[in-house]
């Protein structure tokens, strides 16, 4: 971001901690408004419509789009309508880390007061019959189910974290159940696995189903050029998924400093000088949709063949167009692994053994390259790029070892996962 514009949106910023909430309230109250009134989905009033929040899980969003034939499914920016929550709740219960109800009634009801407003407006342009979210566990969105409801509307939880770690399996639903109570009507989950997650949310059996990953879907779609569109030319791709310091670690150990800043650097260092060794080759770094350093990493690679991106959009066409995937603890390796992608798991980090019980267990993966060392990091790097791919060289037996792997987390990724939805939603349409 030019600094320019970083100076302006720090004054924004100033301004708005500066103005009191009521008036705060009105500008967000607008702005939420003005958003409705601007929309231009296609809608056929003949038609039941489903509204879906969008919290960055574009891509499920998207598959889902592409396969819905009766209804009118429209998708909604979750900060462009409810970006006013932050006026009336406390950080604490922003960020999970105070229990929903101890913010006090008379916020929450303020806030149900603009929520209601917020769907009659939707109502009277879409009539919705149906919410979709990715969870109901964000402030914003629980005074919203509770007004849908009211007006006779379920709300379904369309869960994108289908590769929670063991560590918060546990710690996360404890978190959940104390909290952020379930308050939906049903939840659609990836995986068996993930169901024994909400199940630890006390949600009880028949709430939730099992459908799979929709994303998964878009790898049996037309790919799309988003990624491709980033270059002048178009060449070989590689990839790295970066990620948080403090990814995947447990907070009581992130509180003593704990960190995978080392590991991290190198990484994308390395990965910096590998675009500038070899331009034949296009190089994207992918951070997360919530990562705050990507314009500090956009600064400092600036290398004609390489991009550094963000977003909840591109990671599947990155998957498909990548020759090889370098990555951490992200939902990406498992679909690399499933597109029979080569990935080197990064997991040389100081602390990576005293912290291994509470990630996905990729360390112990078959089919993917398992770089323990930066040394060997990088000489499998060295040797991928010199046309020795022995490495990436598996066994029939490592192979079905991985089908299985990728099964535990992704329930039968076929091309057909957003038609299981669309055949489970019809019993909660009225």
């Amino acid at each position: 971001m030019p600094a320019r514009l970083t100076f302006i949106n720090q004054a924004k910023r100033q301004v708005r901690k500066m103005l009191p909430k009521k008036v705060m309230r009105r500008v967000y109250r607008k702005q939420a408004l003005d958003y409705i009134a601007g929309l231009r989905p296609d809608y056929d009033p003949e038609k039941k419509t489903i509204i879906a929040i969008n919290h960055l899980f574009d891509q499920d969003l998207r598959a889902l789009e592409l396969a819905n034939r009766q209804y009118n499914f429209i998708i909604l920016d979750f900060a462009s309508l409810f970006k006013g929550g932050k006026v009336y709740f406390s950080r604490a219960v922003r960020d999970i880390r105070a229990a929903y109800d101890s913010e006090p009634l008379e916020n929450r009801m303020l806030f149900r007061d603009e929520c209601r407003l917020i769907f009659d407006h939707l109502a009277a342009r879409f009539d919705p019959k149906l919410i979709v979210t990715a969870n109901d566990n964000f402030s914003f969105i629980r005074e919203f189910i509770h007004v849908a409801r009211k007006q006779g509307v379920p709300t379904l939880i369309l869960d994108k974290e289908g590769t929670i770690s063991p560590h918060s399996f546990e710690a996360e639903a404890k978190r959940a159940r104390e909290f952020t109570p379930f308050i939906s009507d049903h939840v659609f989950v990836w995986s068996e696995r993930q169901k024994e997650y909400w199940r630890n949310r006390e949600v009880a059996q028949d709430r939730i189903t099992v459908i799979g990953q929709p994303r998964s879907d878009l790898f049996f779609a037309t790919m799309e050029d988003k990624v491709a569109d980033l270059f002048e030319s178009r060449k070989p791709l590689i990839t790295m998924f970066s990620y948080f310091d403090t990814a995947y670690i447990p907070e009581e150990a992130v509180l003593q400093d704990v960190s995978w800043k080392e590991m991290r650097a190198e990484t994308h260092d390395h990965f910096g000088q590998l675009a500038k060794s070899h331009p034949d080759y296009n190089f994207v770094i992918k951070c997360h949709p919530q990562q705050l350093d990507i314009d500090l990493l956009r600064k400092k690679y600036r290398v004609p063949n390489l991009r550094v991106i963000g977003g909840a959009e591109v990671a599947n066409e990155l998957i498909q167009r990548s020759e090889l995937i370098i990555a951490f603890q992200t939902t990406a390796v498992i679909e690399a692994m499933f597109m029979d992608k080569r990935v080197i798991y990064t997991s040389w980090d100081k602390n990576y053994n005293d912290l291994a019980g509470d990630l996905i267990p990729f360390h112990d993966a078959p089919g993917i390259v398992i770089a323990d060392s930066f040394d060997r990091f990088r000489e499998v790097c060295n040797r991928f790029f010199s046309g020795d791919e022995k490495a990436f060289l598996f066994s029939q037996e490592e192979k079905t070892a991985c089908a299985r792997f990728v099964d535990r987390y992704l329930y039968k990724p076929d091309g057909h996962v957003c038609e299981r939805f669309f055949e489970e939603v019809g019993r909660f349409l009225a």
